[in-house]
């Protein structure tokens, strides 16, 4: 029984009552919070630095890249343009009054049809309308409301 004791501290020992340790509060716990958030912000940085990109987004990289870069020589449509006399950051048309930028893309990327944004914005306008309507009729009301109550 006594070997038993001198291996384990009885819990009412001083051992236990007078330890010295550092009472002020928060200061272990905000520590202890700093290193868990800088050892989750090292490992989302190297899962940022190992993931495999996406199918979508390495299209959108390289077509982003294709779109930065101007035609070449070697391009079919700009070889035939220059042999037409048309030469880089000329307008186009006989007079020249044609426009000097390319029409620009636009990459549909949602599985949305064509016509989608258009009649969204349709029923949103048509919603907007109603509730003009309602809030007019209300206003309507209570002015009647008013003059009837007013005049009584």
């Amino acid at each position: 029984m006594k070997e038993s004791m001198t291996e384990e501290e009885d819990y009412m020992s001083d051992s236990f009552i007078n330890v010295q340790e550092d009472v002020r509060p928060g200061v272990p716990m905000l520590r202890q919070i700093r290193e868990a958030r800088r050892k989750e912000e090292k490992q989302q940085q190297a899962n940022l630095r190992n993931r495999q990109k996406s199918v979508k987004e390495e299209e959108r990289e390289r077509r982003d890249i294709g779109l930065k870069n101007a035609l070449g020589c070697e391009n079919k449509g700009f070889a035939l343009l220059q042999k037409m006399g048309y030469k880089s950051g000329q307008a186009l048309g006989k007079s020249g009054d044609g426009i000097v930028e390319p029409i620009p893309l636009n990459v549909k990327t949602g599985k949305s049809g064509i016509g989608h944004e258009s009649s969204l914005k349709r029923k949103a306008e048509e919603r907007l309308g109603n509730y003009r309507r309602k809030i007019h009729m209300k206003n309507q009301n209570e002015a009647k409301a008013a003059e009837v109550f007013g005049c009584d």
